[in-house]
């Protein structure tokens, strides 16, 4: 029975792979991720870094990541930063906790790759708003394990 139970278990985990390989990673513009993914506006938390950097400065960080099939976003990286300093690596930690849940024509949870921009200490003006947000603005892309961790 041990081994019967060890053999099921070696071949699981040698399907894992190809289970991943089964499912790509869809690329999608960040203003088309919620056609497949929605957000849920309670999870998104962070943890700011203890004196990070320019923490107090009106700026905007955009992360890239992939949304798994649990709702979860993995290969998270910051792309772009605004002011320079510690809201990437807040922006990194939002992204570690949002939680999405998948939309009615994603029922099959479709891992997708894209990206989005987070707000910090924005004016209250529309158009410094927009000045602000427009730095952080990054081409969309596909997905590309090869270029590294993400």
């Amino acid at each position: 029975m041990f081994l019967r139970t060890l053999l099921l278990s070696i071949v699981g985990l040698a399907l894992i792979p190809v289970a991943h390989a089964q499912n790509p990673v869809r690329s999608v513009k960040p203003n088309d991720l919620e056609k497949y993914w929605v957000l849920m506006k309670d999870s998104v938390e962070g943890d700011a870094p203890l004196g990070g950097k320019n923490m107090d400065q009106s700026g905007c960080a955009a992360v890239s990541f992939i949304v798994e099939g649990n709702g979860r976003a993995s290969n998270i990286t910051v792309e772009k930063v605004e002011p320079p300093g510690g809201l990437g690596e807040l922006a990194a930690s939002i992204a570690r906790n949002i939680e999405f849940v998948p939309t009615i024509i994603n029922a099959g949870r479709d891992r997708v790759f894209s990206s989005l921009i987070f707000p910090f200490n924005l004016p209250a003006d529309p158009a410094a708003r927009s000045a602000i947000m427009e730095k952080c603005e990054i081409p969309a892309r596909r997905w590309n394990p090869k270029r590294g961790k993400q």
